[in-house]
């Protein structure tokens, strides 16, 4: 008797070959993380056995995910029912939890490491402030922000294009180089730096000199274009009263003039490659590059020509 059963089994094994292959069993998770933006069901069952059939399954996408840091709960006879008719599904042995608590992973940034980032980009940009100190004063940061899990990386723009005067810098958050949000901190930006500064009350058209000006640590926090190296201007006028301990900026200081007011000068006169000179009187001081009047002494007439260097104009004509 027990040969003849050993035969049965060994001729329905026979006949039915495929029938004595491992079938597939899905075992579902009662919980489970996952990363991406879909749910597939290699994320929320273990699949047995291995193999390329095992990984299509594995593959097919099951619903959206949760939003970073958020769960969402599935119902296994919803997930079966949504595969019933892919044929990677056919004949699977459905175990496990009868639900899954999905979480989805993710990364939360806090205001102190907004802060830090921005402390971290003006020390990278402190080249256009070499000799400053400049220090960023949070007074309302936004509350922590929850990321998705990822490589994260981020891009900050101050307020102000050369940064001194921001009052609020935006952060441009990427995770795996896909945009996750933005975030900005507003408050108060130090900025502190020896800066070329006005010993006593200086008048138009005062020459700098060594005596009248002089470097000082000052608040540059709302100053544009500050002067930092005194050897650089000294010789040159300013262009309006600076009272004594005020800081200088570039739009005080002009070039002295090359040519006086009632200078004999040399008139160039050019058309094309055509070229011709006379002699003039100048109406008003001139630097380089300005148009002064001049007049003409040859034909008594006043004409306007562009200051080229001392005691010489040109015109166009």
């Amino acid at each position: 008797m027990k040969y003849f059963c050993f035969f049965l089994i060994s001729c329905w094994l026979l006949f039915n070959p495929l029938s004595a292959a491992a079938q597939v069993s899905v075992h579902f998770k009662a919980r489970a993380e996952v990363s991406g933006q879909r749910i597939v069901l290699a994320d929320i069952a273990d699949i047995q056995p291995a193999g390329s059939a095992t990984e299509a399954l594995g593959q097919l996408p099951i619903t959206s995910s949760p939003a970073p840091g958020r769960t969402k709960e599935l119902y296994v006879t919803t997930v079966i029912n949504g595969l019933r008719n892919r044929p990677e599904a056919a004949d699977v042995d459905w175990q496990g939890s009868q639900t899954i608590v999905v979480e989805r992973q993710a990364v939360t940034l806090s205001p102190e490491q907004m802060q830090a980032m921005i402390a971290a980009y003006l020390k990278e940009n402190s080249s256009i402030l070499p000799k400053a100190e400049i220090r960023f004063s949070s007074v309302r940061a936004p509350e922590a922000m929850v990321l998705p899990a990822g490589t994260l990386t981020w891009k900050i723009t101050p307020s102000r294009p050369g940064i001194i005067g921001s009052t609020n810098f935006v952060i441009a958050l990427s995770v795996d180089d896909k945009p996750a949000g933005n975030c900005t901190l507003r408050g108060r930006l130090e900025v502190t730096a020896e800066v070329l500064t006005a010993a006593s009350t200086l008048h138009k058209g005062d020459f700098l000199t060594e005596e009248n000006v002089v470097l000082q640590r000052q608040d540059i926090s709302n100053i544009d274009n500050p002067l930092f190296v005194k050897e650089d201007f000294l010789g040159r006028q300013v262009a309006r009263t600076v009272t004594t301990g005020s800081i200088l900026k570039s739009d005080y200081i002009v070039l002295p003039p090359v040519i006086k007011d009632g200078e004999m000068v040399k008139i160039i006169a050019r058309k094309g490659s055509l070229q011709l000179s006379t002699n003039g009187l100048a109406r008003a001081e001139g630097r380089l590059g300005e148009t002064i009047a001049v007049k003409n002494i040859s034909s008594n007439k006043m004409i306007h020509g562009r200051v080229d260097g001392p005691g010489m104009v040109s015109v166009e004509f």
